[in-house]
């Protein structure tokens, strides 16, 4: 059995992908953006729009997570976690580090998440700041009412 590593998406993937995002946002405002964020990066066109999967031991049947991220269009040097689900938070970790690491490695100068401060994104916030992410701005009301947007930021 192998241990659960970073790889990135595959055509080949895309039902699983699929799969994952609906188990994990089936019935939330969130399920449609998702949908389509992992449709953009299956074109693999667009360096706005990528992903990273892990898979392996722990979840044979299905993917433990996917981070969908990219480039930021006009801005120098900065990548955006458009939005990343998981069935493991180790592996939501492991891949949320991959993506930081390369980005330090390529000299990015920060990496960003928006996202809302709403119960689907509990795991996601948390394994944020497990990486080393801060949040650095709060919108209330934004999302909807009741429901603020958090901008978490990881500089290196």
């Amino acid at each position: 059995m192998s241990e659960l590593a970073p790889r990135p998406l595959m055509p080949e993937d895309a039902s699983a992908a699929r799969a994952l995002i609906d188990s994990r946002l089936r019935d939330t405002p969130y399920l449609a953006r998702h949908v389509e964020l992992l449709e953009s990066a299956l074109q693999f066109e667009d360096p706005e729009f990528m992903a990273l999967l892990a898979d392996g031991a722990p979840l044979a049947d299905g993917l433990a997570a996917l981070v969908l991220f990219g480039t930021v269009a006009g801005a120098r040097s900065v990548v955006k976690v458009h939005g990343a689900v998981a069935r493991d938070d180790h592996a939501l970790d492991l891949l949320l580090d991959a993506v930081r690491d390369a980005c330090a490695r390529s000299d990015e100068r920060l990496v960003l998440c928006e996202l809302p401060d709403d119960g689907p994104f509990v795991l996601l916030a948390a394994s944020l700041e497990r990486c080393g992410f801060h949040e650095e701005g709060r919108v209330p009301d934004f999302v909807r009412d009741g429901v603020a947007l958090r901008l978490l930021v990881w500089r290196p």
